[in-house]
């Protein structure tokens, strides 16, 4: 619903046309406290407060090529949960670029309702070791947060 300007799409489009059958769904997911998480690209920065309105827990990918700060909405949606956010152009990089990527979003970590990952796909010039590298490393950062 998203791209790397922000919505695709305007509020009001939204609460016609989405938000009404999003309001049918969440109480039987709700029911069995499975939480609904949207998948969007882009800048999510607009989108969260309307995905909440209706009752959406979060989003993935938060996507950092998008330009989005996951810091700042942190911080101003602390119960929404994220997933992404994790600069996939880091890991062919080596593993000192992806430990420099992992430091970056420890705070974000540690604050809880977030879990790192790469936005849609690994990039293909990613070998298997470079790959296993930030596997270990999401471990050990992981492992940081509890």
């Amino acid at each position: 619903m998203s791209y790397n300007h922000g919505p695709m799409i305007s509020k009001r489009a939204f609460d016609t046309f989405m938000a009404p059958y999003y309001r049918q769904l969440l109480p039987r997911l709700q029911e069995h406290h499975i939480p609904l998480i949207m998948d969007t690209d882009g800048d999510v920065t607009l989108l969260v407060p309307w995905l909440k309105e209706p009752g959406i827990a979060g989003v993935l990918p938060l996507e950092r090529q998008a330009g989005v700060d996951g810091l700042k909405l942190r911080q101003q949606f602390p119960d929404f949960l994220f997933i992404g956010h994790f600069d996939k152009m880091t890991m062919n990089r080596g593993e000192q670029a992806m430990r420099a990527e992992f430091e970056r979003l420890l705070p974000m970590m540690r604050a809880g309702g977030f879990i790192p990952s790469v936005d849609h796909q690994t990039p293909p010039g990613v070998s298997l070791d470079q790959y296993r590298s930030y596997l270990r490393l999401l471990d050990e950062y992981t492992a940081m947060t509890g």
